[in-house]
């Protein structure tokens, strides 16, 4: 079982860009936990229609997701860095410890290879609520950065492909 949420809490409360994070989360997190059901794996989809701050957001992302029967918790984000760019500056996963590491480095390649975005690679993180908090492996799923121009233009023309190739890792 995998329990699967965008970040955030409604659009525009996320990195704005070319694209906003939230709606496009949003929308690959329901295609990953489509798949996955097609393919016949329970998967739990976690959307935050209540809340309207921040910092009630997080926390109840994160008992929704520790409610659930699941081996693991993923959450799908968009990133952003100051300023619109056309560089390319690619798809990472984040997590809290080494010991997800390697899985979150397969989910980032699979990601890279389906769409030609830049590998960032895996990254740990513990200073995220989610990563923190949650009480299963969690992988927070950056897709790419929402000002820059040519990982837009990727993230559009390989949507499917990024979706199947985040499902396919999650299912293995």
């Amino acid at each position: 079982m995998i329990t699967a949420s965008p970040g955030h809490y409604g659009p525009g409360t996320g990195a704005n860009g070319l694209i906003d994070e939230v709606t496009e989360a949003i929308k690959v997190t329901k295609e990953v936990v489509r798949i996955l059901r097609a393919a016949g794996i329970q998967t739990n989809y976690i959307e935050d229609n209540v809340n309207k701050s921040q910092s009630t957001n997080i926390g109840w992302l994160i008992a929704q997701h520790n409610k659930s029967s699941r081996l693991i918790d993923v959450s799908i984000h968009f990133n952003a860095s100051v300023g619109t760019h056309s560089r390319g500056i690619g798809t990472e996963t984040l997590v809290y410890s080494d010991k997800n590491k390697a899985i979150a480095q397969k989910i980032t390649d699979a990601i890279a290879n389906a769409s030609g975005l830049k590998n960032r690679g895996a990254k740990i993180r513990t200073d995220i609520g989610i990563l923190k908090r949650t009480n299963k492996p969690c992988y927070l799923i950056e897709v790419c950065f929402v000002n820059d121009r040519v990982d837009v233009a990727l993230y559009q023309k390989h949507f499917d492909a990024i979706c199947q190739a985040i499902a396919s890792e999650l299912a293995n």
